[in-house]
C-alpha cells in the first residue's frame, strides 16, 4: 500500500453538518493525524519533511476537529501545534536524531512492540503473528523489499491510519444512491470498529504510551519529542473513543541478548527505505 497524504476534513465545525458526515469527518481527522506520525517516525526524507510541512494547516485543523468531539483530560491541538510550530528541520540533522534514538540494536527509544514487557522471547513470535493477522484481515502485508519488522510503531500507526481511511471511505459510500447499502455500510463500521479497538488494546496503545513516554524524555523536545507528544495525546483520546484501557506509561523493554531476534533498523536507520510499509495484497 503506497499511502498518500488524506484529505484536509472540512472546516465546517459539528453543529453545522449531519451525523454521517461528521462521523466521516472524524475519520478523516484520525487518518490525518496517524498519517503525521506514520511518517515522523521513519527514517527522515527531504520528501517525508516537505510532506509533513504541506500538511500543517490539515494537521492543525483535524486536531481542533478531534478535540471537539472528545473528552479527554488533554486535548491533543497543544500537542500538534507544538510539532507544526517548529521550524522547518534539516534532513541530515534529523536523519542523526533518529539514528541515535532508533538505530543500533534497540537504541535509546526502542521502537519495536514485541520488546516491550514481560513473557520472555516465546512469546515474541506469537505477537508478531498476531500482529500481521491484523493487517492480513485487510488484504494488507509487507510492502516488496522492506526490511523492517511488522511491530514497529510507525508500521502501526499506518495500520491505524489505513482502517481510519477505511472508515471514512465506507461512511461516503453509504450515503451514495449507487454506493453500499445502508446495511452494508453498518456492518462494515462494526468491523473497522471492533479491528481499531481490537489492534489498540492488544498492540499499539499497550506499548505505545510507553515509547511516547520514553522519545519525549530521550529526545529531550525538538522533532522527535514533539512527535511523543502527538502520540501519548492521539492514544488517550482513541482509548476513549473506542473504550479500550490505555497501556502503562513505563514498560520494561528485553535486553537484545535475551533471543537471537535481530534488532537492527536495516535501512531505516540509515539509508532509504525507511522501516516496513503495508500495501495492498491482491484485491481489498
Amino acid at each position: 500500500m503506497t499511502l498518500v497524504p488524506s484529505p484536509s476534513p472540512p472546516s465546517s465545525g459539528p453543529s453545522t453538518i449531519d451525523p454521517l458526515e461528521l462521523r466521516t469527518d472524524l475519520a478523516l481527522a484520525r487518518s490525518v493525524v496517524y498519517r503525521a506520525l506514520t511518517v515522523g517516525l521513519r527514517l527522515p526524507s527531504v520528501s517525508s519533511l516537505s510532506a509533513l510541512a504541506s500538511g500543517r494547516a490539515a494537521l492543525l485543523e483535524a486536531a481542533a476537529l478531534l478535540d471537539s468531539s472528545s473528552h479527554a483530560a488533554e486535548p491533543l491541538l497543544p500537542a500538534v501545534r507544538a510539532l507544526a510550530d517548529l521550524a522547518p528541520a534539516n534532513a541530515a540533522d534529523l536523519t542523526a536524531s533518529h539514528a541515535r534514538l532508533f538505530g543500533h540494536s534497540q537504541g535509546l527509544v526502542c521502537p519495536f512492540e514485541t520488546e516491550y514487557g514481560s513473557g520472555g522471547s516465546f512469546r515474541q513470535p506469537q505477537e508478531l503473528a498476531d500482529i500481521a493477522g491484523f493487517y492480513l484481515a485487510f488484504g494488507l502485508r509487507p510492502a516488496a523489499g522492506a526490511d523492517e519488522r511488522a511491530d514497529h510503531v510507525a508500521c502501526e500507526c499506518e495500520f491505524m491510519d489505513f482502517l481510519a481511511r477505511k472508515e471514512a471511505f465506507v461512511l461516503a459510500s453509504g450515503r451514495e444512491p449507487d454506493g453500499i447499502r445502508a446495511s452494508e455500510a453498518e456492518e462494515m463500521q462494526d468491523v473497522i470498529r471492533r479491528a481499531a479497538a481490537g489492534f489498540l488494546r492488544d498492540h499499539l496503545a499497550r506499548f505505545g504510551l510507553a515509547f511516547a513516554t520514553r522519545l519525549m524524555k530521550e529526545a529531550g523536545g525538538g522533532f522527535f519529542g514533539a512527535l511523543g507528544g502527538v502520540l501519548v495525546r492521539l492514544l488517550n483520546l482513541e482509548c476513549e473513543r473506542l473504550g479500550v484501557p490505555a497501556g502503562a506509561p513505563t514498560l520494561e523493554v528485553r535486553p537484545p541478548a535475551l533471543d537471537d531476534v535481530p534488532m537492527g533498523c536495516g535501512t531505516a536507520c540509515g539509508v532509504e527505505p525507511g522501516p516496513v510499509q503495508i500495501e495492498i495484497r491482491g484485491r481489498p
